[in-house]
């Protein structure tokens, strides 16, 4: 298996990964898990179409784009590439048994399946009566449909079975439909470049904690049952794509069904969908970055985590910065009151941009989301003994401070960088 730092791929200037020329983001189980839940909640039996549908697009333009620049033809070739490339990442493991006519595809470990299970404390908890594995879905589509093209329609996968409604393994069927789209734009560097624009300032060279990390995921080696693991959390690297397009989806599904519905809180369910969005990047970032920080080669660079927290949000941003989310900085910390962060651009804005244009709104939750875990990394974690842990997070999320947070500024509505405020709303 290789390793992360042989495919990934710096952006200049935007300090953000990319696989070939497609962008990625770290992210862990519990964003995975908990973003596709808030989906299907939200859009019920339609929710699967719009997950599968926004992997499918993801992973046509990522697996396009390396086939093209290896030169890669050979059905079988491809196939074989999109299963190492599966596992590399630590989505987990594929193995694909179809032709140009369909088949099946047997996954095992997935990130979203096998992460559920993880969450629900190794599987003993409550499982699902809807099939989880969205994703691996799409991903096995766009592999087959890559493998053996046909101006008729694409492969369309439907998983029959599921470790998270109790099967011992996830099994996908594929069979062709009629192509009625066209697929695979994905989240491309030149997106982010053009966004960018060309009077961009230069972003700064990645030194301490962000190089560190960096290093470390550059190492990470995924194991045959294609897992990563940074100190207990499960890592992956997912295309910005895939969660970019089933966040704004899902919103704008919401948002047309408030503007037809004659219930007068309907108009809300958008804002509420994104609410959720925020929670997952927050309790995904919360446990990767946590993690990282706690590491052992983190720890042996920089020793243990500083008493000043001042010193403890720089170092915590800088480790997401080199996570893919863009040149992340503090620019205001007043600790357990308020902390402000900006970001020249992140993947969110720019797949936003590319796909909707410019908004007033507020459109970023991933980055609200990531200025929550950070805040209560700095001022909520007793780091001389607290594991950064799924019971931890649920203490703070239960016990701790009650934070509003908000987009103050937005490359999106015209200003130089984004900028999100988290402040503290002490609890009566």
């Amino acid at each position: 298996m290789m390793n992360l730092g042989t495919i990934l791929r710096d952006v200049p200037g935007a300090g953000m990964l990319a696989v070939s020329d497609e962008l990625v983001v770290g992210s862990t189980l519990h964003e995975a898990v908990l973003l596709d839940q808030a989906v299907s909640d939200a859009l019920g039996s339609e929710s699967w179409a719009v997950r599968r549908q926004a992997a499918f697009d993801a992973s046509f333009a990522l697996v396009g784009a390396i086939t093209r620049r290896l030169g890669i033809e050979g059905d079988r070739e491809i196939l074989d590439l999109a299963t190492e490339l599966f596992a590399t990442l630590g989505l987990g493991q594929l193995r694909f048994d179809v032709s140009a006519t369909g088949g099946e595809v047997m996954g095992t470990d997935l990130l979203f399946g096998g992460g559920f299970l993880e969450r629900q404390a190794g599987g003993r908890g409550t499982l699902l009566r809807h099939h989880t594995d969205a994703f691996a879905a799409g991903f096995v589509a766009a592999a087959a449909s890559i493998a053996y093209p046909s101006d008729w329609g694409s492969f369309e996968a439907d998983e029959t079975r599921c470790v998270a409604k109790g099967d011992s393994l996830c099994l996908f069927s594929l069979a062709r439909r009629p192509l009625t789209f066209q697929p695979g734009e994905g989240l491309s560097r030149g997106d982010a470049e053009r966004l960018l624009g060309p009077d961009a300032p230069p972003h700064a060279e990645t030194t301490g904690a962000g190089k560190t990390t960096r290093d470390i995921i550059s190492s990470c080696v995924a194991s045959d049952r294609g897992t990563i693991r940074i100190s207990e959390c499960r890592f992956a690297l997912v295309p910005a794509s895939y969660r970019a397009q089933l966040t704004y989806d899902t919103m704008h599904l919401l948002e047309k069904r408030g503007q037809s519905s004659p219930r007068p809180h309907a108009p809300r369910l958008g804002g509420i969908f994104m609410d959720l969005a925020r929670e997952a990047s927050r309790a995904g970032m919360f446990h990767l970055v946590g993690s990282l920080f706690e590491c052992a080669p983190l720890r042996d660079a920089f020793g243990d985590p500083p008493d000043d927290p001042n010193e403890r949000v720089e170092q915590l941003t800088a480790i997401s910065s080199a996570l893919g989310w863009g040149p992340i900085s503090v620019l205001e910390h007043t600790p357990k009151e308020r902390l402000v962060l900006g970001a020249t651009i992140t993947p969110e804005a720019v797949y936003y941009a590319a796909r909707h244009g410019g908004t007033p709104q507020s459109r970023l939750p991933g980055l609200q989301g990531l200025a929550e875990a950070i805040y209560l990394l700095t001022n909520e974690v007793d780091w001389s003994n607290a594991a950064v842990d799924v019971d931890l997070y649920r203490r703070i999320a239960l016990d701790g401070p009650d934070l509003v947070v908000e987009e103050t500024r937005s490359i999106l509505s015209g200003d130089r960088e984004c900028e999100v405020a988290v402040q503290l709303r002490p609890r009566h």
